[in-house]
């Protein structure tokens, strides 16, 4: 199963009352549709917080097995709070910039005409954004080797960081999605080839310390609802979506140091706190959740 939940962001009250004139289904027919208005100009402090609990409430609500997709439309007011706001919502969501809602002193008749052309907007943004979400899948949600999934956190190196930056700002206008991802992945492996580990024949990725290696069918854990309570809300977000593409839940890297020691005394997790490993190596998922 597999379900694409839809934000609505920076709307003014006059952009919000137009979104709830037309049907939630039309927004985001398998998944959930969700929006907060805005008086005035920019994005009030913490709003990303806001939105980001709400969404973590309805994937915790969903059997684990979910693939779920997260999308963020959102008005761009060219300023300090937007860029705040979006940026919240890296590298897990897939965010696209939609026009705000405008009228001018115009009677009742050409009121109502601007909400009923603006909501039509709002619901092609939406379709919008579940193609897209779709078409992201083709690469985030399959079972061979993808750096598109690597944690953020732990795989050290800053031409990931910038492939991540570059995906998560282009996948929502980017014409070519498919020419996009091919050429940041190209680049990505000019400093990154896949490697063979010793003691196996698989290739993986590896940052120059860790080897970052795929589970096979070994799946023996995930980030599991009970404790999404117990982390920032944007830990479940990021363990079930990347750049809005959904990936399997049990998804994991099997880390081992490239010299064949032992793993260090503690990594990042998904919301920063050192953690410590397994005696030998460390288990690590594409949101930094460490097990």
């Amino acid at each position: 199963m597999m379900v694409t939940d839809v934000v609505f962001a920076g709307l003014s009250v006059d952009g919000f009352d137009a979104l709830y004139k037309v049907s939630a289904l039309r927004i985001a027919p398998s998944g959930k549709l969700f929006a907060l208005p805005i008086k005035g100009i920019g994005y009030p402090k913490g709003q990303e917080f806001r939105f980001q609990e709400m969404m973590r409430d309805r994937i915790v609500a969903l059997p684990e097995t979910t693939r779920v997709c997260l999308t963020v439309a959102y008005v761009d007011y060219d300023d300090d709070t937007t860029k705040t706001f979006i940026n919240a919502f890296s590298p897990f969501a897939l965010v696209r910039p939609i026009r705000k809602f405008e009228f001018g002193l115009a009677g009742h008749h050409a009121r109502e005409t601007a909400f009923r052309e603006y909501g039509k907007y709002l619901i092609g943004e939406a379709l919008e954004l579940r193609n897209r979400a779709r078409r992201v899948c083709e690469y985030t949600n399959i079972k061979n080797c993808t750096p598109l999934l690597l944690p953020k956190r732990n795989f050290n190196s800053n031409h990931f960081l910038e492939m991540l930056d570059r995906l998560f700002c282009q996948l929502g206008t980017e014409t070519d999605i498919a020419g996009l991802v091919k050429s940041e992945v190209k680049k990505f492996e000019r400093h990154h080839q896949r490697v063979v580990p010793p003691g196996t024949m698989l290739k993986c990725y590896s940052d120059k310390k860790l080897f970052f290696k795929s589970p096979g069918n070994a799946r023996h854990g995930y980030f599991r609802h009970l404790a999404a309570k117990e982390h920032h809300p944007s830990c479940i977000l990021a363990a079930r979506s990347r750049f809005g593409g959904s990936y399997a839940h049990d998804l994991h890297y099997d880390c081992s140091t490239l010299s064949g020691n032992g793993v260090s005394s503690n990594y990042p997790n998904c919301h920063g706190l050192p953690t410590p490993p397994k005696a030998n190596h460390i288990n690590i998922f594409p949101n930094d959740f460490i097990l």
